[in-house]
């Protein structure tokens, strides 16, 4: 679960824009965005409200996620099938 978080946390450290020198470019936050790295941080989060069904909202919260934000991130990847395979293979059962 360790892992799952730490995973967790560099994927968000990289969305909220760390680059080279601690100056946020335009390359980074693209990369840090992409379909792929949100399925996989969503599979994260779902990963640990499946863990800890009594914490979910404070772990949406510390995700970065509103309970319907996190639901219309999930229609985006159910629509997506690149999205959805990442995300597939990101959540532990």
């Amino acid at each position: 679960m360790r892992v799952l978080w730490c995973g967790a946390a560099l994927l968000l450290a990289a969305a909220a824009g760390c680059g080279r020198g601690g100056e946020k470019t335009d390359t980074t936050v693209a990369v840090a965005t992409s379909a792929a790295d949100r399925a996989v941080a969503a599979a994260a989060v779902a990963n640990a409200i499946a863990a800890n069904p009594a914490a979910a909202d404070s772990i949406l919260s510390e995700a970065g996620y509103t309970p319907d934000g996190f639901q219309q991130l999930m229609y985006q990847i159910a629509a997506d099938s690149a999205m959805s395979a990442s995300y597939a293979a990101a959540r532990t059962r």
